[in-house]
């Protein structure tokens, strides 16, 4: 039996009369609601529907399926519970959430569901009790509740996982879990874990003090911080420390702190309050060691950033910042500068269907002092360019791709200085069996020059070139990597630098052991590193440096 209810309908059949009014139009103004199950009663004199056997609820905003709800049509108040025969199960926003009852008000867009559990982008998360309700009320900490928060739309339900275990690993047992007693969730924007704690299978690592904030925005992947601070490093020595995050209205405090055997202090605290449905600002500071000049100093750093429909801008004003720029292969060099300010914009992305790819425009312009050398002078700088990407003709394994930028730069006002540089890459990843290859052609032609030492490019003509091997262990989740990468200078004729990596990933974590061999210079290192397979950028170095450290001549 199916009934079909809008909010101000026509009742034609008396019988129709009596169940349609299970939902009357304050349930959801301009929609339908829809219930249908096996057997569906009502009971005139108190105004309860119920329904079992296969029912189906559906909303504008949500649907749920169990094998029996309860409506009260005086309050609007939904009740669905479970049986042998199956579980509650809510879908909203493209999510599904299983659990053992769920209560829910129509006309609050407020409810309840025990004993969850589903899946948030790539995390399963788990709990005792999640509450659900509109965003524009939902507390971020506890006892605030968020009024008018311009960060998440009003229309927009969230919720509240309490006694939450949240992980990206989908085994019984996960490898790693994070547990918290309240997780708050705002779909599509972020995830916020009230100072959790964090297992490696059954043993505790750590209880953070903090938050933990992790973006649900797609954008925002490549910089998720969840492990705590563990590492060496043969300048700084042993180090420990944490990262987290402060949450308040339309805001949020980031904050990372670590110590080194050496007697160094680091840490990195950025702040950043919305002001408007699409503008932000931000202020903080770094406390860094620049190893050129064995000095700890203060890096501060502020300004503001507008985002609406894809187009992005951003003015910011830095001192003291450290600068690391890949001149050519294996070799990095490191500046300190000011910007005071710099100001970049950068169009949406637009589809290019003839390449398969697609392009953005961006500018820039800013006024910089480079510090590196006590040079005094500041300098003018604006710039103009474009980006394409995409990868063509990618077949059974074989992606074929390209990336390319040019820019053009003026330096202080249209003087005689002028810089244009084109970066293209070309090259394919090849997979096959157990063996996979990596090969980017990269070519930079530089016309011009700048004042500016950091800024001052130099032509590049170089191929990457990386090959794989995968041994499996009991399973396919569970596999070694053994792999290697040169990178040879076609102007100088030489291999510059070699790579080497040992990979164990286990099912959903990657331990990765690695050693660079600088050929031009002396830079040599190595590094051990743990991170999360579906967000690598969540890593927790444990000795050196990472593969993140590395130039990525296959980005696409």
């Amino acid at each position: 039996m199916t009934i079909v209810l809008k909010p101000i309908a026509a009742v034609i059949l008396a019988a129709l009369y009596c169940l349609s009014s299970v939902f009357p139009s304050g349930a959801a103004e301009n929609s339908t609601v829809q219930l249908d199950a096996d057997v569906i009663s009502f009971e005139e004199a108190t105004g309860v529907a119920t329904a079992e056997g296969s029912v189906r609820m559906t909303d504008r905003e949500f649907y749920v399926t169990a094998p029996y709800l309860e409506y009260q049509s005086a309050s609007q108040q939904v009740t669905a519970r479970s049986s042998p025969a199956g579980d509650v199960v809510l879908y909203t926003a493209g999510k599904r959430l299983a659990g053992e009852r769920l209560d829910y008000n129509l006309e609050t867009r407020r409810g309840a569901m025990t004993n969850p559990s589903g899946k948030v982008d790539v995390f399963y998360v788990k709990g005792e009790v999640i509450e659900v309700m509109p965003s524009s009320e939902t507390p971020q900490r506890s006892g605030k509740i968020v009024s008018g928060d311009a960060d998440e739309a009003s229309d927009d339900l969230s919720a509240i996982w309490n006694g939450a275990s949240v992980t990206t690993c989908s085994e019984p047992h996960p490898h790693y879990r994070l547990n918290s007693k309240k997780v708050t969730i705002f779909p599509g924007q972020k995830m916020i874990l009230h100072r959790p704690k964090a297992y490696l299978g059954e043993t505790m690592v750590l209880m953070s003090p903090f938050d933990i904030t992790i973006s649900l925005r797609e954008k925002d992947a490549v910089s998720q911080k969840i492990f705590p601070k563990l590492g060496y490093d043969s300048d700084k020595g042993a180090g420990a420390g944490m990262a987290g995050s402060f949450n308040w209205n339309s805001g949020v405090l980031d904050l990372e702190l670590i110590g080194w055997g050496e007697g160094i202090f680091e840490m990195d605290a950025l702040a950043t309050q919305r002001i408007g449905t699409d503008l932000s600002v931000f202020a903080g500071t770094r406390r860094a060691y620049n190893k050129d000049f064995d000095e700890t100093d203060w890096r501060p750093r502020w300004g503001l950033a507008y985002e609406r429909n894809g187009w992005n801008m951003t003015a910011g004003w830095t001192k003291n910042e450290l600068l690391s720029v890949e001149r050519r292969a294996g070799e990095v060099s490191r500046y300190v500068l000011d910007r005071n300010p710099e100001v970049y914009i950068t169009s949406p992305w637009f589809d290019d269907a003839a390449l398969n790819g697609h392009f953005r425009v961006f500018g820039i312009w800013g006024d910089y002092q480079d510090l590196k050398w006590g040079n005094s002078r500041s300098y003018t700088r604006s710039g103009l360019g474009v980006q394409i990407k995409g990868e063509p003709g990618a077949v059974r394994g074989f992606t074929p791709f390209y990336n390319a930028e040019y820019t053009s730069f003026r330096y202080d006002g249209g003087g005689s200085d002028s810089q244009s540089v084109l970066d293209a890459r070309v090259g394919f990843i090849w997979e096959t069996g157990k063996l996979d290859f990596k090969t980017a052609y990269l070519r930079q032609f530089v016309w011009g020059t700048s004042p500016l030492l950091w800024d001052d490019y130099a032509e590049r003509d170089e191929i990457y070139h990386e090959v794989g091997l995968r041994i499996p262990t009991k399973s396919e989740d569970y596999f070694w990597r053994l792999g290697a990468r040169a990178a040879y200078d076609l102007i100088d004729q030489e291999i510059a630098e070699m790579v080497y990596k040992v990979e164990y990933t286990q099912h959903c974590l990657v331990w990765d052991a690695i050693f660079r061999d600088d050929r031009r210079g002396d830079d040599d290192w190595i590094g051990l590193s743990l991170s999360i397979k579906e967000l690598p950028s969540a890593e927790m170095r444990l000795f050196g440096n990472s593969d993140s450290d590395l130039f990525d001549p296959f980005e696409r």
